[in-house]
């Protein structure tokens, strides 16, 4: 009776092969490492995807239907304010999807689409948003937060054992910047680049008063 090889697990899916790019990270989800982490031939994969392009981008889908969503609001402000917190902790929260993202940017995931509307319907329908306008807020909240988490992430890939507090200071040691400006952006990263991210949401949900509906003062 012979013995079976190391091939397709009989319970491996498409399912599994997602779950483990978002557990090695979207940086590191190479099909050499998915394969590795599962215990199958890197052949094996392709019998359920067609390219690692598509892989990410059903991996995106299914990173976005596993994280909560759900959060109470009573004005578009605090909705904004949620949905940045939630825009952060999924980009965070799974390495390297930021970057994934703009590589997809030409074909975005539905699942990315289907946040915009869903978030546009809530600014529109709830609190009297125009459309327009709701998309404008929301693009670029989803940029904005998009563009700090890979740029965290690029700062801490140059110093990955030092932390990414660390990395920051390490490279303002190295900019050669003004005494007040090196104090400035030393107190930035006092407070935590978390931090330093919700003020950028603060000032442009200020900015996004001019223009929300009257009737709702936010």
């Amino acid at each position: 009776m012979g013995t079976r090889g190391r091939g397709r697990p009989a319970q491996l899916n498409r399912g599994d092969i997602e779950r483990a790019v978002l557990t090695l990270g979207f940086d590191g989800a190479t099909t050499t490492a998915i394969a590795r982490h599962l215990g199958v031939d890197q052949s094996s994969l392709y019998r359920y995807i067609g390219s690692r392009r598509e892989l990410l981008r059903s991996a995106v889908d299914r990173a976005i239907a596993e994280h909560p969503r759900e959060f109470t609001h009573t004005t578009w402000r605090g909705y904004l304010t949620g949905v940045a917190e939630l825009n952060w902790s999924l980009l965070a929260g799974h390495p390297g999807m930021a970057a994934t993202l703009y590589t997809l940017e030409d074909t975005p995931p539905r699942s990315i689409t289907g946040l915009m509307e869903e978030s546009t319907r809530v600014l529109h329908g709830t609190y009297g948003w125009t459309i327009s306008d709701a998309l404008l807020v929301l693009d670029s909240l989803a940029d904005m937060t998009a563009d700090t988490v890979n740029r965290t992430e690029r700062l801490l890939s140059s110093g990955p054992d030092a932390g990414t507090d660390r990395a920051a200071r390490d490279l303002l040691d190295r900019s050669g910047l003004s005494p007040e400006l090196t104090d400035a952006l030393e107190r930035i990263l006092d407070g935590g680049l978390k931090q330093w991210w919700r003020r950028k949401v603060d000032l442009l949900l200020d900015g996004a008063e001019l223009l929300a509906p009257r009737s709702d003062d936010g």
